[in-house]
């Protein structure tokens, strides 16, 4: 079937991502926010993450209005207490939507493409390489447990989970502390044993390339970066 998105290769991913944390790092003005928040928003439609980017959208601004309502009421302890929540998780908002948006329609095996063709070590690669693979089958593994505890009527809810703190650890934390470690034995060992290790040129079915969009949109991130310092 023919894509009917826009691709972007994972480098500019990543330069969005670290754009987004130049924001987290050095904050901008709130219009520059706006801005770069409604410019994710975009992405993930061309990208083929219109309800991704709609959840995220509609979350910052649900975020600034709290800010709103809140703000006039700060001599209160709580509700400034409330209001740095908000201020707080809307400066984080653009890096999670950022992350989000390189893991949208990107293959993990892309992403170990892409850093091969920025000549980035072994040593970094390969870990990367784990992490990446490491977090889905964590997830996988929850979801086994969380059914298999179901089935036999154990915190049949979400609610019993809080409400039982210890048999939450005892048939959840526990299990999954343990498939972790032999999650992440198994992952470095193939990975090693699928040559990633190996100092030669590796091939990939993948055309990883940067496009026309991909240089527009770098170079729109980079006239933000310095342009938001200026005006800043």
């Amino acid at each position: 079937m023919e894509k009917r998105y826009v691709t972007f290769d994972p480098r500019s991913k990543l330069c969005t991502i670290l754009f987004a944390s130049f924001m987290l790092m050095f904050p901008l003005s709130f219009q520059a926010e706006i801005i770069f928040v409604t410019m994710l928003f975009g992405l993930f439609i061309l990208n083929d993450g219109f309800k991704k980017g709609v959840i995220f959208y509609c979350i910052f601004w649900l975020l600034v209005l709290g800010d709103y309502l809140l703000f006039p009421y700060i001599d209160n302890g709580f509700v400034a207490f409330v209001d740095f929540l908000f201020v707080g998780n809307r400066r984080m908002l653009p890096t999670i939507m950022a992350a989000t948006f390189a893991l949208n329609r990107t293959k993990i095996s892309e992403w170990i493409a892409a850093l091969k063709k920025c000549h980035l070590p072994f040593s970094v690669i390969i870990p990367l390489t784990v992490l990446f693979r490491f977090f889905p089958t964590l997830f996988q593994d929850f979801g086994s447990i969380r059914n298999a505890m179901k089935y036999r009527g154990i915190a049949v809810s979400t609610v019993d989970l809080f409400l039982h703190p210890l048999q939450t650890m005892e048939f959840i934390i526990v299990p999954i502390l343990m498939s972790a470690e032999n999650t992440s034995l198994d992952l470095s060992s193939a990975a090693l044993v699928r040559g990633l290790a190996n100092p030669t040129k590796h091939t990939s079915v993948y055309e990883i390339r940067l496009k026309i969009q991909d240089y527009l949109l770098i170079t729109v991130l980079i006239l933000g970066a310095i342009g938001g310092r200026l005006l800043g």
